[in-house]
């Protein structure tokens, strides 16, 4: 017989089921919070704090200034501004906020979300922006939204330094110039700081410096920035006299190969160098090469006399303009018969250099010239320069070497040839530039001897006395010792063009004591293709105003009678061909310039009769031996 159960009894039973049922799981998430507890306050408690900390906590990276660059007298020529950028944190960013922000920003909202897009981290939304807009940014006062420091790169002086210091990017890193070939002097190291943050994400006081950002390190240069500027302004002008295409300045200290300035044209503003055009950013005294032309030709005179079988006094016969070389026809543009070595940089004749180059042989001329750096970079400091081109030695034949004699068939850059001048102002010594100064002394190293120097740059003298190619170079109240050179321009397709020219002088001033070495590059001038009437007047500017800024001024007379006048009085080696010992000695008056002339008529009371310009070709009677006070004498002259 089955036990009867009530209805009451049956609820109880049920009651007491579900009861227990409750106490168990109650028991349960007893056990499990104590578990879970036990598992957060001792099992996950590095792992939990870290968290929290960096809830709490952001570490920042903090970019350190550049060091800056200084000229030589300390003026600062580029330097680090500090300018706000504005970042957020992807993670405490809400999208509901970028409209408002895209406007303040003056950005296309559509721009700003594909930025910000799932990213959870830092993000920068607008770098290097205005004072205003950060403000105006700040104002919002937007969650995640920050007001970074950055550092912007700033040029005092503009076009006037931008090739060759070049600029920085965005990101802080030299990207032209010397910014960046001394990216790695100059950079500092980045800093590190932690901020504390609200709940919201709103910054709260008490950042603290993880490790301070250190500025990177001065870079001191031999520029003289006023040296710099005049020459910039100097070949501004001739750009727009001439017509020329472009062009380039070099200005140097022959004594240790400082460089005090360097510009090229056309120029551009580092400061906003984005709206340039990148060919526009290339510094042409280190990049661009050029057929030098009758500049060459005072280092064929110096491998000449270098051999000891010429001297200045040597004749040379320049066949009456025109020369055969092999297959090969040289011209001078001015025939010339004899004439002295002395005579041949001021006529500038080619027939006589190529004569002379092939007596010389061209492994010694090719020595001479590789020895004073043409052929190989200068290794100045700045990126993209050109070695130049220099033929091979086994690939001189006789025309090779006639060629390169008078500068053609042969390629410098500007800083090239400003070195190698150099030596026919300091004594034959020869010394790389020197843009970036340097804590030991630069040892020269000799290419020439001191009289073959001297004689040289005598002879270079010469060429801007009056009637020479060189006149228009002359400073009032200085003296210059200077080439000109008017080169053909090589065809991409062979041979030289008749339309196209390269205009340069290369001088020292003063002739008697060089203190600068000056390099004057004019590409395709217009006005004339002449480098007489195009580089040597650019010349002269950057002479005349540069050099009292190195406390060298004018040797001006105390009444000025007239520029010619004043120029024969300021000439110190007109004066030493005026002063009577020497003119005692002379034999004839053959390659003298007209002012000579008239000193020596002036000295031995001569009656002169006078024809042409220029130098002197023939005179009657052709010695001075045996002229006297009172006598008269008869001269031709041409240019």
């Amino acid at each position: 017989m089955r036990p009867i159960v009530t209805q009451d009894k049956q609820h109880d039973v049920m009651a007491k089921r579900r009861l227990d049922v409750v106490v168990a799981l109650v028991a349960l998430g007893l056990a499990l919070m104590v578990i879970r507890a036990v598992d957060l306050q001792w099992m996950q408690t590095e792992n939990l704090t870290s968290k929290a900390e960096s809830q709490r906590y952001r570490q920042f990276e903090v970019s350190a200034p550049r060091g800056p660059i200084v000229d030589t007298q300390g003026r600062v020529l580029s330097e680090s501004v500090e300018v706000p950028s504005i970042a957020a944190l992807g993670a405490d960013l809400n999208p509901e906020d970028l409209p408002q922000l895209a406007k303040v920003l003056h950005m296309d909202i559509k721009e700003l979300q594909r930025k910000v897009g799932k990213r959870q981290g830092f993000i920068w939304l607008d770098r290097q922006v205005t004072p205003h807009v950060a403000k105006a940014v700040q104002a919002l006062n937007i969650p995640g939204v920050r007001i970074e420091k950055e550092w912007q790169r700033f040029h005092p002086f503009g076009p006037e330094t931008g090739h060759l210091l070049g600029f920085v990017g965005i990101d802080n890193r030299g990207l032209e110039g010397l910014e960046r070939s001394y990216n790695q002097v100059l950079t500092g190291k980045s800093g590190r700081m932690q901020i504390q943050r609200a709940a919201n994400g709103a910054e709260l006081p008490g950042s603290v410096w993880l490790n301070k950002p250190e500025p990177g390190q001065s870079l001191y240069l031999n520029l003289n920035v006023n040296v710099q500027s005049i020459a910039y302004a100097a070949l501004a002008k001739g750009i727009e006299n001439t017509g020329a295409k472009g062009g380039s300045v070099v200005v140097m200290n022959p004594h240790n190969g400082a460089v005090l300035a360097m510009t090229s044209w056309p120029g551009f503003n580092p400061n906003s160098f984005s709206q340039y055009r990148a060919k526009d950013w290339r510094n042409r005294v280190v990049t661009d090469v050029f057929e030098p032309g009758s500049v060459m030709k005072p280092f064929t005179v110096a491998a000449a006399l270098s051999t000891g079988r010429w001297t200045a006094d040597s004749l040379i016969f320049c066949e009456n303009g025109n020369y055969e070389i092999a297959d090969k026809v040289i011209h001078d543009d001015h025939p010339e018969g004899w004439i002295d070595i002395r005579k041949l940089l001021v006529v500038s004749s080619n027939i006589g250099a190529a004569k002379l180059a092939l007596d010389v042989g061209k492994k010694d001329l090719n020595r001479l010239l590789t020895d004073v750096g043409f052929r190989e970079k200068t290794n100045i400091g700045l990126g993209g320069e050109s070695p130049g081109i220099l033929l091979p030695l086994e690939s001189w034949g006789q025309v090779e070497t006639a060629n390169i004699a008078f500068g053609q068939g042969v390629a410098v850059t500007p800083i090239q040839l400003a070195t190698a001048f150099s030596i026919f102002a300091n004594g034959g010594v020869y010394y790389p530039p020197q843009l970036v100064k340097s804590d030991e002394d630069i040892a020269g190293r000799r290419i020439i001897s001191e009289k073959v120097a001297t004689d040289v740059l005598g002879m270079m003298a010469d060429v801007t006395l009056e009637g020479g190619t060189g006149m228009q170079a002359v400073p009032l109240g200085y003296t210059v010792a200077g080439k000109t050179g008017t080169a053909q321009k090589p065809n991409p397709q062979g041979g030289y063009s008749k339309e196209k020219y390269t205009a340069v002088f290369a001088g020292a001033v003063p002739a008697e004591a060089p203190a600068l070495v000056i390099v004057v590059v004019l590409d395709e001038p217009k006005s004339s293709i002449y480098a007489s009437s195009t580089a040597a007047p650019v010349f002269k500017q950057v002479a005349a105003a540069a050099l009292p800024q190195l406390g060298i001024v004018p040797n001006l007379p105390t009444a000025q009678p007239s520029n010619m006048q004043a120029q024969n009085q300021t000439s110190a080696w007109g004066m030493a061909k005026a002063n009577a010992p020497q003119q005692e000695q002379l034999n004839s008056l053959y390659g003298l310039s007209l002012r000579d002339v008239r000193r020596f008529a002036y000295a031995k009371n001569i009656q002169l009769r006078l024809h042409g310009k220029g130098w002197v070709s023939k005179s009657e009677p052709s010695v001075l031996h045996g002229l006297k006070e009172g006598d008269a004498m008869e001269v031709w002259l041409n240019e």
